[in-house]
């Protein structure tokens, strides 16, 4: 009886078998469905523009001694959009090529503070007291004929981030060279060629192009002074144009209806340039960093 019921019991399991193994089959396709769209970087990508407002987003991503890459959503490789901030970078590599060239000291003395200060985001202006003289303002004048407001603190002693320095970069600039900041770009940074300025954010923001314009800008060697961590920064700080951490360098440009992230590590560089106001532009661009460096 027991050999009886031992066979009995076999035969039912053989029964079942088939449909046991169809049941796990279904269950390990649906799971690979879903981690798919969890680690799929374009899915987390719509996911994290659509919890921020963003509808639109060019990319080009890629190392700086190989062909780049590009992904859009809702958008075209060609489409022109605002750097805002990202300009800044700009300004600042142009301020270093003028340095190089000895046309300025980056500490000699301008407008109570230094070029290296105004890099920095520490020449004394704080906008989050005042107001920001740049966006705020209601004139049409250029943003480098901004007159430097009063100080807020004392130079070279603490960042805030500041337009304003900026645009008394860009002066500096034009009296050095004797030529407009923009005919300058187009001298000493070959890749503002291709790019569009309005003088109104002018060195502070007036850039616009394609992802893959400002990705060629981008993706030229890291400047080692970029890296030189000022005695009064943080563990996170702004090095000259560019905010450095333990994750690289970065940037974001935020106004209006349109946000701006050029991130950088090594050689790997990846431009995002979307329709949208996330709001808190560093908050977003930290979530959408790990979402932006795996692709």
């Amino acid at each position: 009886m027991s050999a009886t019921m031992m066979g009995g019991g076999g035969q039912s399991g053989g029964k079942f078998l088939p449909v046991l193994l169809s049941l796990l089959l279904i269950l390990f396709a649906y799971a690979a469905i879903l981690l798919s769209g969890a680690f799929d970087p374009r899915q987390r990508l719509k996911v994290f523009m659509a919890r921020h407002g963003l509808t639109s987003v060019s990319i080009v991503y890629g190392d700086r001694d190989e062909i780049p890459r590009t992904l859009t959503i809702d958008s075209d490789p060609a489409r022109i959009y605002p750097y805002y901030s990202l300009s800044k970078p700009i300004t600042a590599a142009m301020v270093m090529e003028l340095a190089d060239r000895r046309i300025l000291s980056l500490d000699e003395g301008v407008a109570g503070t230094s070029p290296r200060n105004l890099m920095h985001h520490a020449g004394g202006w704080d906008r989050s007291i005042t107001g920001d003289p740049v966006t705020q303002r209601q004139t049409d004048d250029r943003c480098v004929d901004i007159p430097p407001p009063p100080k807020q603190f004392k130079p070279g002693t603490r960042q805030a981030y500041s337009n304003i320095g900026y645009c008394i970069l860009g002066a500096l600039v034009e009296r050095r060279t004797g030529m407009s900041f923009d005919a300058a770009a187009r001298k000493l940074i070959p890749a503002t060629r291709d790019m569009r300025y309005d003088d109104w954010l002018g060195p502070a923001g007036g850039w616009s192009g394609t992802a893959m314009t400002y990705w060629r800008f981008a993706a030229r060697p890291t400047d080692p002074r970029i890296m030189e961590k000022p005695p009064y920064a943080g563990a996170a700080y702004y090095g000259l144009g560019w905010k450095v951490s333990r994750n690289g360098l970065s940037h974001f440009g935020l106004f209006k209806a349109n946000y701006a992230i050029v991130l950088k590590r090594g050689k790997h560089v990846v431009v995002a340039l979307f329709d949208g106001n996330p709001g808190d532009g560093q908050r977003a661009l930290e979530e959408a960093r790990p979402i932006l460096m795996a692709l």
